[in-house]
């Protein structure tokens, strides 16, 4: 009969379908049937909601200690304004530029001599430099960078100077023995007239008897030239030691000679003595430590007596006069040998 009283036309929203008892029973909770908020035994019955827990461990870091920085091994920056480095960086290249190309021209002028070398052209003669007006002709070929390994070279250019400055000595020493003799000094003929000679004898004859046997020593690293040079530098030292001295009627003005012109009131004259004295000093000191430096060299090049000796007997016997003489003795005696065994 129920199923009569039911209205099929009526509509839906009005049909609860929770509205049967069994439903209602088993969705709604009883916590929410009997709730009544104005009754305080339900909100002491209620317990209070539970936040959710994890069981996780726990996440370490490490040291979680805040990071520092030594300031003084912290990196330091220094800012240089952008024009500064531009310029200078453009005079590094241009230096390097400048470098490169001297370092090219030596190479091009080594690559020149070495060719002239391999394809053994002669060397034309270049020292003394004379002018080309002058009726004589330059007389050997001197050229340091080209002849002079590099390791010498700088002992040999210590070795012309020194010599230069020799002869510049013996020319201010002839310009002061000049003066001595117009002032009236004691002996002033004697001491110009040897101070000519000097100067005309000593420069050519210092420059064969112990700088052209120097050069060939360190050109070829010859030990009879090395002995040469030695044997007659050893003198050239003493004698250098009388010039500085100025003993009367030697040639030389010095500290003897200008000490007593200076006492006859000629201060000019003396005071240019003086200088020439010094010169003499200097080159006696300058000497005396070339020699010690080029003794070293010797040592160090492992030349000997026994290559002198073996160097002499092979120029000597290689010599052309020497042989040309030899062979006229060989054949004077010959002769000499045959006449006397016709007279027989």
């Amino acid at each position: 009969m129920s199923g009569q009283d039911i209205n099929p036309f009526a509509s839906p929203e009005d049909v609860n379908p929770f509205a049967d008892p069994s439903v209602q029973a088993q969705t709604a909770p009883p916590a929410q049937q009997e709730y009544n908020p104005f009754d305080g035994k339900m909100a002491q019955q209620q317990p209070p909601p539970q936040q959710p827990t994890y069981n996780n461990p726990p996440v370490s870091y490490g040291n979680t200690a805040p990071a520092t920085i030594d300031p003084q091994t912290a990196p330091t920056y220094q800012s240089k304004p952008f024009g500064g480095s531009v310029v200078a960086q453009d005079n590094t290249m241009r230096q390097r530029q400048e470098e490169l190309e001297r370092k090219a021209a030596e190479l091009d002028k080594k690559e020149q001599e070495l060719k002239q070398v391999q394809t053994n052209l002669p060397k034309a003669n270049n020292f003394p430099p004379f002018p080309k007006f002058f009726p004589c002709n330059p007389c050997f070929y001197h050229d340091i960078s080209a002849d002079i390994p590099i390791q010498s070279q700088k002992t040999a250019k210590m070795v012309f100077y020194v010599w230069q400055l020799y002869c510049l000595t013996l020319l201010f020493n002839f310009i002061c023995a000049m003066a001595y003799l117009v002032q009236g000094g004691t002996g002033g003929g004697v001491l110009f007239g040897v101070s000519i000679l000097y100067l005309v004898l000593f420069p050519p004859m210092s420059f064969l008897c112990w700088y052209r046997p120097l050069y060939k020593a360190l050109k070829n690293d010859s030990s009879f030239n090395y002995f040469l040079f030695f044997f007659i530098f050893f003198f050239q030292i003493l004698f250098n030691a009388l010039y500085a001295i100025g003993i009367p009627g030697l040639g030389t003005v010095g500290w003897i000679n200008g000490a007593s012109f200076a006492d006859d009131g000629h201060a000019a004259v003396a005071a240019m003595m003086f200088a020439c004295a010094a010169l003499f000093t200097l080159l006696f000191i300058l000497k005396v430590i070339l020699l010690r430096k080029i003794h070293h060299f010797y040592r160090s090049s492992g030349a000997s007596l026994q290559k002198a000796q073996s160097e002499f007997a092979t120029g000597v016997a290689s010599n052309r006069n020497v042989q040309a003489a030899a062979a006229e003795a060989v054949k004077a005696g010959i002769n000499s040998q045959q006449q006397s065994g016709g007279n027989y």
